[in-house]
C-alpha cells in the first residue's frame, strides 16, 4: 500500500476533499496514509482539537522547513479523524512542489523581508459601510451592537461584529414605501446580512449590496457588485432577483454564490441547492445543483460542473485554487488584503492548486505560494510578483 506514486496520492487527497471519493479509494487513502514511515510531522491525539487547527498546524510545519530548506514529509501521527484536514495540506503540497521541496538558490521571500520593512498588509475582517435611503453613511465597525437605525416599518440590528439584520414588521412592509439601502463591503473586509424577508447573504470582499429595507410587490429584487453568497429565504409567490450589471439571477428559494467582479473574465453564479434561472440579453440557462453559469463580456453564458468547495471557499474563510493562474490567485489576495499587485517582468506561468487559510497573514500566504518557483517582494501595499 505504500507505493502509490505522488501523482496518485495527490488526486485521492482532492477528490477527499471533494466530497467523490469513492468508497474503494477511501479504503486505498487511508490504508497509504496508515501504514506509510512516520516522519517529520506528528500530531498527537490529546492535541488535536479540530480539523481546521490541525491544517493551520501543518502549514506551519510547511513554512518551518522551508525556511530551513528541509524536505517535509507528511505521515501517520495525524488522526484518521482529521484526514480530511490533512488531505488539504497534501494537496497544496503536491501542487506547489513543497512535498519534495528542495533549497532554491534564488532569492526567497524570506530574504525580501529580512531589510527591516514592516509589512502593511493585513488578513480582511468584519469591516463594511451601510448607506441609508437619505445618504446617511454608518461605518459598522465603529458602532456597537444592538438597534443602528428604522428605515419605515423596518428595524436596523447590529448582533455581532459582522452581521447585520433587518427586521420588518409583520403585516406593515406592504404598506410602506421603497426604500433603498446599500451594504459595500471594501477590499479587506467581509460582512453578513439577514435581509427583511429572511434571505441570508455574505458580502466578500470588494463587493456592495443595494436591497429594499422592506420588500413590497410581487418580487423580491436586490443588486449585486462584486461577490455574495446567498440563502433565499423560500417564498413561491414572490420571486427572488438578483442583478448583475446586465445578467439577472432568478430564484425562489435556494442556496448559490455569485462572482461578478469587473477584473474577472465572467460572472460565475454557482448553484448549491435549488434552481436558478440566469439571465443576460444574449440567452439564459437554468441550473442544477452542482453546475456552475459562466457569463462572459459578450453575454453569452455556458453552463458546466461546479466546483463548489472552491466556488464558496471565501465564505468558509480558505483561498482555493483548481488549477488556478497566478493572475487569478493574485486577484484573491490583492482583494483580500487589500493589496496592488504588480508583475516586473512580466506573468508567470505557473498554475495553483490546494487551499490556504484566509487569516493567515501575508507572509504566510505567500511563502506557500512561493514554493512553486514564484518570488514575491512586499513593498508597503505592493506585492511584486516575479519568476
Amino acid at each position: 500500500m505504500n507505493d502509490l506514486t505522488s501523482e496518485q496520492i495527490s488526486r485521492l487527497a482532492d477528490k477527499w476533499l471533494k466530497g467523490t471519493i469513492s468508497q474503494e479509494e477511501k479504503a486505498l487513502f487511508e490504508a497509504w496514509y496508515n501504514n506509510v514511515p512516520e516522519g517529520t510531522v506528528e500530531w498527537d491525539d490529546d492535541m488535536a482539537h479540530s480539523g481546521r487547527e490541525l491544517r493551520e498546524h501543518l502549514l506551519q510545519q510547511i513554512r518551518e522547513r522551508m525556511e530551513e530548506k528541509r524536505p517535509l514529509t507528511l505521515y501517520k501521527r495525524i488522526p484518521v479523524r482529521y484526514l480530511g484536514a490533512a488531505a488539504a495540506v497534501i494537496v497544496l503540497m503536491m501542487a506547489t512542489g513543497i512535498y519534495w521541496y528542495t533549497a532554491r538558490k534564488d532569492q526567497s521571500l524570506s530574504t525580501a523581508y529580512n531589510k527591516g520593512t514592516t509589512i502593511q498588509l493585513k488578513p480582511g475582517g468584519n469591516k463594511a459601510t451601510l448607506t441609508l435611503a437619505n445618504g446617511d453613511v454608518i461605518a459598522l465597525e465603529d458602532e456597537q451592537n444592538g438597534k443602528l437605525g428604522q428605515q419605515n416599518n423596518t428595524k436596523i440590528i447590529k448582533l455581532n461584529n459582522g452581521q447585520l439584520v433587518y427586521n420588518s414588521e409583520q403585516g406593515k412592509a406592504g404598506n410602506a414605501p421603497v426604500v433603498l439601502n446599500t451594504l459595500s463591503v471594501p477590499r479587506g473586509g467581509k460582512y453578513n446580512i439577514t435581509l427583511a424577508d429572511g434571505t441570508v447573504v455574505w458580502l466578500n470582499a470588494a463587493s456592495s449590496l443595494t436591497f429594499p429595507a422592506a420588500f413590497t410587490g410581487k418580487e423580491r429584487q436586490v443588486t449585486l457588485s462584486g461577490e455574495a453568497y446567498f440563502e433565499v429565504a423560500t417564498d413561491a409567490s414572490h420571486p427572488f432577483t438578483v442583478k448583475v450589471g446586465d445578467m439577472q439571477v432568478r430564484v425562489l428559494g435556494t442556496h448559490f454564490n455569485v462572482m461578478a467582479y469587473n477584473d474577472e473574465q465572467s460572472v460565475n453564479t454557482t448553484l448549491l441547492q435549488g434552481a436558478v434561472k440566469v439571465q443576460s440579453a444574449a440567452g439564459e440557462a437554468l441550473l442544477k445543483p452542482g453546475q456552475q453559469a459562466k457569463m462572459d463580456h459578450t453575454g453569452n453564458v455556458k453552463v458546466a460542473p461546479a466546483d463548489i468547495n472552491a466556488a464558496i471557499a471565501w465564505k468558509n474563510g480558505l483561498f482555493s485554487f483548481n488549477n488556478a493562474s497566478i493572475e487569478e490567485v493574485m486577484r484573491q489576495v490583492a482583494r483580500w488584503f487589500d493589496a496592488e499587485i504588480i508583475y516586473p517582468d512580466g506573468i508567470p506561468q505557473d498554475r495553483f492548486q490546494g487551499e490556504i487559510d484566509r487569516n493567515s497573514d501575508i507572509t504566510a500566504v505567500l511563502k506557500i505560494l512561493e514554493a512553486s518557483g514564484v518570488k514575491f517582494t512586499v513593498q508597503g501595499h505592493k506585492i511584486l510578483v516575479r519568476s
